[in-house]
């Protein structure tokens, strides 16, 4: 009866599990059609899933046929969720190109969870890979991504830790505990920093401090009933007391370690094995020694023959002693050899580091030096090319004013021929088509100079605009003067009624300006410059008024 009753609460907890999945999975479909991101409704279900079925996410993605064809969103967050998912169910991570996939959509730049979790994994990979300083620059640029201070980022800090404490910076590695712990305090996670402090304290040989946090970490297990944490602790406790050399206390957690763990309990016993010679029980040290001893590694399996050892001396059993030694020198010899393999791995991974280092810091150079030769290339064609555009202009300039020193010489002889010659009708038509050509000399020549920007930078200018500009007003003045010298004094030799602003207003117009420039340039208002321009056309001939205000006709 007790059976069948288990069995169906058995198949009541599966039936329970299968409608917590169905039930995501519907979910993650329907936030499908609102997300406008990611449209694959299987990557969303996968995500949703991952943290409490990591197998079940695994299986989802790996249903995907054709990731490649996916969009680019979805092809990035299918590369960090397999990752994901083959790094919780303990799949090794052999290759980085997957996750560089997320890790170059989700970018190092704008903060992110993803893209945190991208650059976490791309560290794992490394630190499986034996990089640990690669993982560690990965861990802390996650750690700058990170929006938000969660679970997530109190789980990176903890690796973090970890890759510092095999480096053996245990200063830097107690502190990156404390921020996780700081993340996960009063929660039901912040035993696993509290036994990382515990330890970095430890092998720092900080004993009592070690002490402290193992009972507070203890203590945090005991309250959620964590039974695989409660017999861990119970046995770091046993070692700390160890260390200490108070092996009462140490025997009485090595025990209570044992009772929790049962026959997993393989590493406990040989600890208590050990707490046992040192308290000079020799029979219990001997049994807990060789208990386990098939189903330890080799390292275990040394520590046994070397207790053996020393129980068989002290009990003056030379033979059996002997024998021991003798396993142990095997044994050491084998780790021994084990250890310059790893030695020589981790030197030639060294070497590879260095040498991949070494290409990034050529290519970098060459990369740099390429740049600043491109840079410095363009600098010198920009200063060529405005060396040769300036030179142009000085020519053009020296031209124009070359034709407009002939046009004045042309002036003086026409002059002369007026007195001369009867026929005026042509000297009228000589005359007007070497004014015209001054005209557009003087044009010309203004165009040169930076006043004619300022002129149209007035024509642009708004009303405020113009009370700043308002400063330039005789600068502006004085250079279309200087510009226009020659149409201005042939004038006022043909016109002597014309008074100055007559002329220059007469100037203003052939230049086309508009009238709020004249206004503001000659400081007049609209109805004085109607009344000027009426006198002017009294004080001319009707074919040079058409000319000048021809524009406003």
């Amino acid at each position: 009866m007790k059976t069948r009753c288990c069995c169906s609460k058995r198949y009541l907890l599966v039936f329970f599990s299968l409608l917590v999945s169905v039930g995501s999975i519907l979910m993650s479909v329907f936030l499908s059609s609102c997300s406008s991101s990611v449209k694959s409704p299987l990557l969303l279900s996968a995500d949703s899933l991952m943290e409490i079925y990591p197998d079940s996410a695994l299986s989802i993605l790996e249903s995907i046929s054709s990731p490649q064809k996916l969009p680019r969103a979805d092809r990035a967050l299918y590369a960090l969720l397999l990752t994901q998912a083959r790094h919780k169910n303990y799949i090794a991570l052999e290759d980085d190109s997957l996750i560089k996939t997320a890790v170059e959509y989700y970018g190092d730049k704008k903060k992110s969870v993803r893209a945190a979790k991208a650059h976490y994994y791309w560290g794992a990979t490394y630190r499986e890979k034996g990089y640990t300083s690669f993982a560690v620059d990965e861990y802390l640029t996650a750690i700058r991504l990170m929006p938000v201070r969660d679970e997530f980022l109190a789980m990176i800090y903890d690796n973090l830790a970890e890759c510092y404490e095999k480096d053996e910076l245990f200063d830097i590695a107690i502190d990156a505990y404390r921020e996780a712990y700081q993340i996960l305090k009063g929660g039901s996670q912040q035993t696993y920093p509290l036994r990382g402090i515990a330890r970095m304290c430890l092998l720092q040989n900080k004993k009592d401090s070690a002490l402290l946090y193992y009972h507070q970490a203890l203590d945090c297990a005991l309250a959620e009933q964590d039974s695989s944490l409660i017999g861990a602790l119970y046995h770091d406790l046993a070692m700390a007391y160890n260390e200490k050399k108070d092996y009462m206390q140490a025997d009485k957690y090595v025990s209570k370690a044992i009772m929790v763990q049962g026959q997993d309990a393989v590493n406990v016993c040989l600890s208590k094995a050990q707490i046992m010679l040192n308290l000079n029980k020799l029979d219990s040290a001997s049994y807990f020694f060789k208990k386990n001893i098939d189903q330890l590694d080799i390292y275990g399996r040394a520590v046994c023959y070397d207790g053996m050892y020393q129980i068989a001396k002290k009990r003056g059993e030379w033979k059996t002693a002997t024998e021991n030694i003798d396993a142990y020198n095997v044994l050491y010899d084998s780790i021994q050899f084990m250890t310059d393999n790893e030695e020589l791995n981790r030197l030639m991974d060294k070497h590879q580091l260095e040498e991949h280092k070494r290409l990034l810091s050529e290519h970098t150079k060459t990369l740099i030096f390429s740049l600043v030769t491109a840079f410095f290339l363009l600098m010198v064609v920009c200063v060529f090319y405005f060396m040769w555009n300036d030179r142009k202009r000085k020519n053009h300039y020296i031209a124009l004013q070359h034709e407009l020193t002939q046009k004045r010489v042309d002036t003086m002889l026409l002059k002369e021929e007026e007195v001369s010659e009867s026929n005026k009708e042509d000297l009228n038509k000589k005359r007007s088509e070497l004014t015209e050509r001054q005209i557009q000399l003087c044009i010309s020549v203004l165009r040169t100079t930076d006043c004619y920007d300022q002129l149209e930078a007035l024509e642009r200018a708004t009303h405020k605009q113009l009370l700043v500009m308002r400063s330039l007003r005789k600068e502006i003045r004085s250079e279309i003067s200087s510009a226009f010298v020659d149409v201005m004094m042939n004038l006022k030799e043909r016109y002597p009624a014309l008074t100055g602003d007559d002329i220059f207003y007469c100037v203003l117009s052939l230049l086309c300006c508009s009238k709020t420039v004249i206004m503001e340039l000659m400081d007049a208002t609209s109805d004085a410059l109607k009344t000027r321009k009426n006198r002017i056309k009294n004080k001319i001939d009707a074919q040079i008024f058409d000319r000048v205000f021809g524009i406003d006709i």
